[in-house]
């Protein structure tokens, strides 16, 4: 068994707080989670706990997904803090007796353990009840039952609308639609985010907030201005099927056990046209350079006083880059402005 590698933390974490909020519709957090804040001076040291057990899936077109090498289906164990270095152990009790142990890693434990089939994980993590072991550094110590029945996974999301993600303006709302291989129970959680690296661009409300998806959801639309410019976004579509609580073992703590089902495409925001002078008049000629969406058209335009704008060449680059050789022509001053028609 594999522990979890920070290379894992994006789909891993991300997923853990998916199911923040679970039981309480105030807060709580990521997969880790469903938690009640104590209305104390010093918050507990724990948040949540959990254990996930479920499937990534990758989309590559608008009928195709593929398991995800390197998670496919994987177990998942957490306990989440609320701050940095508030443990000083964490394990997993399996059904069988055997315990491995979590990873620190910052403000969360966890322990990820992937396959290539089902069977495979089912072999190894079998239903039946978990045991979650942590020590606090302030609150003591606790080892916290997680049951995990024999549950199918929730249904496969797709995105219906998957040619729209590959060129995106991100000036401009994007409506995201998507439906299942199989109809979801209405009180699925389902959660649609989107990634940019490590940073995230785009959520929905977690369980238990407003507006937060269920079963019944199959759309969703970012605002304008949401995503970065001219990048590869990664769209996760997530459904959570919860199995069990544990509110009794840690004092105003929930723990909670959750199948899912996760379904990441790669969204491509276009880059709008930038401008570079690459040199001054030379031989009654300006270079100017345009950097651009690689087999776009491209159209420089010129004004000598920002109201008025004429063409004054065209190109498609096949790599996206252009050099214009434009006359300087007699004028003081003169602009230049390229876009996209």
């Amino acid at each position: 068994m594999n522990p979890i590698h920070p290379k894992s933390l994006s789909p891993v974490a991300r997923l853990c707080t998916a199911i923040k909020g679970l039981l309480d519709p105030a807060h709580a957090t990521f997969v880790a989670f469903l938690c009640l804040l104590p209305l104390t001076a010093r918050p507990a040291d724990v948040l949540g706990y959990s254990i996930l057990k479920g499937q990534f899936l990758i989309q590559t077109d608008a009928e195709v997904l593929v398991l995800d090498p390197d998670f496919g289906f994987s177990l998942l164990a957490s306990v989440n803090l609320t701050d940095f270095d508030l443990l000083t152990a964490a394990t997993l009790r399996l059904p069988d007796g055997e315990s491995v142990e979590m990873d620190d890693l910052g403000d969360f434990w966890a322990f990820l353990d992937s396959y290539p089939t089902l069977s495979s994980l089912e072999d190894d993590y079998v239903p039946g009840d978990y045991v979650v072991s942590f020590q606090t550094v302030n609150d003591g110590n606790f080892s916290c039952l997680v049951s995990l029945p024999e549950t199918p996974l929730p249904p496969t999301p797709r995105l219906v609308n998957f040619a729209d993600v590959q060129s995106v303006d991100p000036g401009e709302p994007l409506t995201l639609v998507w439906d299942f291989d199989a109809a979801p129970k209405r009180d699925d959680f389902v959660q649609v985010y989107v990634n940019l690296g490590h940073a995230e661009m785009f959520s929905t409300p977690d369980l238990g907030e407003p507006g937060a998806l269920d079963g019944t959801s199959r759309s969703v639309t970012i605002p304008a201005g949401t995503l970065a410019p001219g990048g590869i976004h990664s769209l996760n579509l997530e459904i959570t099927r919860l199995v069990s609580t544990n509110s009794d073992c840690c004092p105003d703590v929930e723990g909670a056990g959750a199948m899912f089902t996760s379904t990441a495409v790669d969204l491509i925001t276009l880059a709008p046209p930038v401008l570079r002078l690459m040199s001054g008049p030379a031989n009654s000629v300006i270079s100017i350079e345009v950097w651009a969406e690689p087999e776009q058209t491209i159209v420089l335009q010129a004004s000598d006083d920002l109201k008025g704008w004429s063409n004054v060449a065209t190109n498609t680059a096949p790599f996206g880059t252009s050099v214009f050789q434009i006359p300087a022509g007699e004028q003081q001053r003169r602009f230049f402005r390229a876009w996209q028609p």
